[in-house]
């Protein structure tokens, strides 16, 4: 078969999916406003939703060069096998559940927060092929592993001098054992992808997006010895740039970090 269709055949897939996950994210967000008018209960551990949703418009996909996709705020590059986008230092010393959370989330007990949605980091992972869970988690704080395709981040950053700084997110953690702080070697991290309730995809209606502390509602979570234990993680204090400092996320399936 020539290139040309080849390469056609495959940019129209990654259409169709963004195509599904829209209808998706339409379907979601009708259902998040009308269940807004009802009561129900939700599963153990995952916080309560507010009593009005509102409707976020999801953002178009715009291809920029070949094999380079935005979303947003991502960038995806097929090439590269990779997702980046733009983040900021949230906390620089204290107790952790997530690396990430949307602004407007629970930024008390996140290391980084960003501007991106969490519908459009969800669509960005399956658009570059990951695959999530298909036995999510029961409730936040599980002692199950979560499972799903391994993933691995980089954070980049720039120093004082403008030279940018590539580190892993390890390299800013420890946790806590007797409160004493051990430095955290290797962090294992898969893509589960967030869950459905009732129609609404609670990622995006709580703001949870990369957990250390086992999370369903989370899109990337923690598969990290520890990650069941609350009040495990923490920031290595003196490691972390100034809160507010900005950085660019980057997130690729395990073994393609260069």
């Amino acid at each position: 078969m020539p290139t040309f269709f080849i390469r056609k055949r495959v940019e129209d897939n990654f259409m169709y999916i963004v195509q599904l996950f829209l209808l998706l994210f339409f379907v979601s967000s009708v259902f998040a406003n009308d269940s807004a008018l009802r009561t129900e209960v939700l599963p153990p551990g995952i916080a309560p939703i507010p009593a009005i949703t509102p409707l976020v418009q999801p953002s178009s996909v715009e291809k920029i060069a070949p094999g380079i996709f935005r979303i947003g705020e991502i960038v995806i590059n097929k090439h590269e096998k990779s997702i980046s986008f733009p983040a900021q230092v949230n906390m620089d010393k204290g107790l952790l559940e997530y690396l990430l959370v949307r602004n407007g989330g629970k930024t008390h007990e996140s290391l980084l927060r960003t501007l991106v949605e969490p519908y459009n980091l969800q669509l960005a992972c399956l658009l570059l092929g990951l695959e999530g869970t298909s036995r999510p988690l029961a409730f936040q704080g599980a002692p199950e592993n979560p499972t799903g395709d391994m993933v691995e981040l980089r954070i980049t950053h720039a120093d004082k001098g403008g030279k940018p700084i590539n580190i892993r997110p390890e390299e800013w953690l420890a946790t806590m054992q007797e409160s004493k702080a051990t430095p955290v070697k290797n962090l294992a991290l898969v893509y589960t992808g967030s869950i459905i309730n009732e129609g609404r995809f609670l990622a995006q209606l709580e703001g949870s997006m990369i957990a250390l502390y086992h999370d369903p509602v989370a899109i990337v979570d923690n598969a990290s010895p520890g990650g069941e234990i609350h009040s495990h993680w923490a920031i290595r204090e003196g490691t972390v740039p100034a809160v507010g400092t900005t950085v660019t996320v980057t997130i690729r399936p395990k073994g393609n970090i260069r």
